[in-house]
């Protein structure tokens, strides 16, 4: 399939599962399998090691999130945007709150993850992913795409040019976002009792 004749199947697809299209999420998941097996992966990378899910697992439940999906909102007409980072990125978060999900009935066990690339003293210490989205949320107040940099960054592995692409805007400011954020994070866990 040629990218033009791949990027219009995929435009397809995503309309209809905009509209609530159960058959179309599942094609988009089969489509981009790989992709997201890797973002999976790269995800359960940051979970303890004895984790119950396995990225194949994390990939199917993702699935079953995806055909609850009833609507989305119609893409933005500006600029021809591209559906499948879109759909890449709706994937991610959905695999994020499907860990956080996962790890809340345990939160006051074991149900740890580290937060990489946090230098200073904490950062060999280890969170609860209940505190590491609740920052996230503290974070994305004071301006949501601090948020999105740090997720992209940290839970889906992309560089500083990925993460431009995926936001429309240029590596110095994805580079003065993850500046910012990594600072304002380190302070907020440095405040954090060890877990």
């Amino acid at each position: 399939m040629t990218p033009s004749i791949q990027a219009d199947a995929v435009s397809g697809l995503m309309a209809r599962f905009r509209q609530g299209d159960h058959e179309a999420a599942g094609r988009l998941v089969e489509l981009f399998y790989p992709e997201l097996r890797r973002i999976a992966a790269t995800r359960m990378r940051a979970e303890r090691p004895d984790h119950t899910l396995q990225p194949t697992a994390v990939v199917h439940q993702l699935y079953l999130e995806l055909i609850k999906v009833k609507a989305l909102r119609p893409a933005s007409s500006e600029g021809a945007p591209n559906e499948k980072a879109a759909f890449l990125g709706l994937a991610a978060y959905l695999m994020k709150q499907l860990l956080i999900h996962h790890a809340r009935p345990l939160a006051k066990r074991v149900a740890k993850a580290e937060l990489p690339e946090m230098p200073g003293p904490q950062s060999g210490s280890e969170h609860s992913l209940i505190e590491i989205d609740d920052a996230l949320n503290r974070l994305a107040a004071i301006n949501p795409a601090l948020r999105s940099v740090v997720e992209l960054r940290v839970f889906e592995g992309l560089t500083r040019e990925e993460i431009a692409q995926r936001m429309g805007c240029g590596t110095a400011t994805v580079a003065r976002h993850w500046n910012f954020a990594r600072n304002w994070l380190e302070e907020a866990f440095g405040g954090t009792p060890e877990l």
